[in-house]
């Protein structure tokens, strides 16, 4: 046992500090959920392990009674978390990847819902508390959000945002999990790509006219 003013780890490292695909891959995922450093991404990587852990030893010890009580709780926290849909299974539990614990983040659900710009400006809306969940202020981007929680995410009944004329506030729009993923590069160029498109329909047009 450690010193309580110094608490052992909750996640696990990676084995190998220089593997150039994982590190590509977690700085793509800083980049799309605005995430602080890699060690969030570690954590929702010890998260996975964990039930993937659980649910193989679960499917081993399947005719056991509480086998089966243990797997109902296990598949029924996943559906309340929104990690996983009704009627899913144990095999759904194996093929579960960090970004289905990523996007169950308040920092992740706060931009989706819209009450930020950005998904960065939803960490710092979170930490300087304009955030709230069921009325009670969150100041922690990390927080696993439920389904039913998920409803009740609103500015804080304190904060300066609840003014519609804020110019921190941005507009109200949906955002969906499309928008999020979908790189900054790749909007640029479909921007790019529209520009070149209505040049060449000003110029035929001036064209017939002549």
């Amino acid at each position: 046992m450690g010193h309580p003013k110094f608490p052992s780890k909750h996640y696990d490292t990676p084995s190998h500090p220089w593997q150039k695909v994982r590190i590509e891959e977690e700085s793509g995922l800083i980049h799309q959920y605005g995430l602080k450093n890699k060690r969030e991404i570690w954590r929702a990587n010890t998260k996975v392990r964990e039930m993937r852990r659980q649910a193989r030893k679960l499917t081993a010890n399947s005719s056991d009674e509480q086998a089966q009580k243990e797997k109902n709780l296990l598949l029924a926290k996943l559906n309340r978390l929104g990690m996983l849909e009704q009627n899913s299974g144990l095999e759904d539990v194996l093929t579960m990847t960090p970004e289905n614990v990523l996007d169950r983040r308040l920092q992740t659900q706060v931009y989706l819902q819209g009450l930020s710009s950005t998904v960065k400006q939803a960490r710092q809306l979170i930490v300087h508390g304009h955030i709230s969940i069921d009325g009670a202020v969150a100041r922690v981007p990390g927080i696993l959000v439920t389904k039913l929680q998920e409803k009740n995410i609103a500015y804080s009944p304190t904060s300066a945002l609840n003014s519609d004329l804020h110019p921190v506030r941005p507009g109200i729009q949906e955002k969906t999990d499309d928008e999020m993923e979908e790189p900054i590069e790749k909007k640029v160029d479909e921007k790019k790509a529209e520009d070149k498109t209505e040049s060449k329909q000003v110029e035929e047009t001036k064209v017939e006219k002549k």
